[in-house]
């Protein structure tokens, strides 16, 4: 796999550089500040990104240089995280070095990267980029009817950070072929084939198969099977339906996943989860078990006149541990509307039982208002409020925040979050009370600049179907972000 990487590189170095593009990004973050269970003072540290990108006709060479500073010498690091070339046609897509490839809907294989995330684990304590690819390469062809594509390499493990070995962090290979055909509008078939080779222990191969298409005006359908040679209750299924009817619209999906985690988690099958925008609703999220859940997701959106829209969601999860049964529940509606001209609201109500974390009767509820105060100034005032039941007490979640857009380069709020979480409130304590502010200056397109000064509650965040832990912080943080 050294040899592959050498390879990318020369041949990235060869092409005639003077006729390409260059372009990058690059995102610098200083935090100054206290974390959960760390017994030193605060202390400074500098997580920094830079992505380099050259273009030249259908080639596109790439390299990733990641670091993290700070005064614990187990924690930084200096690295080459990525490096990769590209080759891209009418019909071909080659791939070297670095790749991302998600196969169905991430039954078998999704690797990403989720956007502005920096990862930090309280274990290992050491930040890095939240994102999960393949060194190795891949190839398709494609036509209007048909595609195949061929695909090998060494997965990350993002649990690991890159204060790690390669060795240890790239300790499984995935080799695979896929392809669809398309017989017509309303079939399509789709089939892969995986192996999972993890060091010192046995592969383990992974069919798959897919048929979509629509049935008819307003009516599409997916259906996905996955199975596991290696046990015969190995198997993921996901169907859903999308569609229409006069101005509403709906979604109805179904999922049956048993034992299929593949490797450290090269796979991410669909949630069937409503991802929510909302802190209190994002934080209590279910979050999936490929290991053993059954249930489906039903979703639906109608448009009320010209201003105002209504959104209804219900979703049920249920896994089962040995004896025990854990049905996770919700119930979510949401209603957006404007009352006149630049002043526009949104206002939801959701209720949840969720076993699996404890929490019994969660009501949620919340208002946004977005209102213009003349010119490009508005104002953004934001109130949610949770509250449940864990092993008999009650327990409050609120959260207040009040935004000031000046114009379209400034931004500011202040946010105050409270809560009487047993597991989060010190001893002796009722509560726990989170106050921070957010500043967000962005002068251009290239270049945004975000500080937060205050104390930040951490929890569960999911973005694009992915769901991750956050940290508590206490102190300040600043990002640059720059595009070149």
């Amino acid at each position: 796999m050294r040899i592959l990487v050498s390879l990318v590189f020369l041949i990235s170095a060869c092409v005639p550089l003077a006729f390409g593009q260059f372009s990058g990004v690059n995102v610098a973050e200083v935090q100054f500040g206290k974390l959960p269970n760390e017994a030193a003072d605060p202390f400074p540290s500098l997580y920094d990104r830079a992505v380099l990108n050259y273009r030249y006709g259908k080639l596109k060479a790439s390299a990733t240089i990641e670091q993290y500073q700070v005064k614990y010498e187990d924690r930084r690091y200096f690295d080459l995280s990525q490096l990769r070339l590209g080759y891209k046609t009418k019909h071909w897509d080659i791939k070297l070095g670095n790749f991302y490839e998600t196969i169905g809907r991430g039954m078998a294989i999704r690797s990403f990267e989720i956007p502005a995330s920096i990862l930090e684990d309280i274990g290992f304590r050491s930040r890095s980029y939240f994102h999960r690819d393949i060194l190795g390469g891949s190839a398709a062809y494609q036509t209007k009817k048909w595609k195949v594509q061929l695909l090998h390499g060494e997965i990350l493990n993002n649990l690991l950070p890159p204060t790690f070995d390669r060795s240890d962090r790239r300790t499984e290979t995935v080799s695979g072929m896929t392809g669809s055909y398309k017989i017509s509008q309303r079939i399509k078939l789709g089939a892969n084939l995986i192996n999972i080779k993890e060091d010192n222990l046995s592969a383990r191969q992974i069919a798959g198969g897919s048929v979509s298409g629509d049935i008819a005006n307003g009516l599409s359908y997916y259906v996905e099977y996955a199975h596991s040679f290696s046990q015969a209750n190995d198997y993921a299924l996901y169907a859903g339906l999308t569609g229409y009817v006069g101005e509403l619209t709906y979604n109805v999906e179904y999922k049956k996943y048993e034992n299929f985690i593949i490797g450290s988690g090269l796979n991410e099958p669909p949630a069937l989860i409503k991802q929510h925008t909302y802190k209190v609703l994002n934080r209590s999220t279910h979050v999936t078990n490929p290991l053993n859940e059954e249930g489906y997701q039903i979703d639906l959106y109608y448009p009320v006149g010209e201003s105002s829209s209504i959104n209804f969601n219900h979703a049920l999860a249920a896994n089962t541990f040995g004896a025990t049964n854990f049905i996770f529940r919700e119930l979510f509606a949401e209603w957006s509307s404007s009352l006149r001209e630049g002043l526009d609201y949104k206002i939801f109500l959701d209720y949840a039982q969720d076993p699996f974390k404890g929490e019994a009767d969660r009501w949620s509820t919340g208002l946004y208002v977005d209102l213009a105060l003349g010119g490009e100034m508005r104002l953004l005032p934001e109130v949610e409020y949770q509250r449940f039941n864990r092993f008999g007490s009650a327990v409050n979640n609120q959260s207040y925040s009040l935004g000031l857009h000046l114009d379209k380069t400034f931004f500011v709020s202040v946010i105050l979050e409270t809560t009487t979480d047993p597991f989060l409130v010190d001893t002796g304590e009722s509560s726990r009370a989170y106050l921070g502010s957010n500043i967000r200056f962005k002068p251009n397109y290239k270049n945004t600049f975000q500080l937060f000064l205050g104390e930040r509650r951490g929890g569960p965040l999911c973005n694009a179907g992915v769901c991750y832990e956050i940290l508590d912080f206490k102190g300040i943080e600043t990002r640059w972000t720059v595009r070149f």
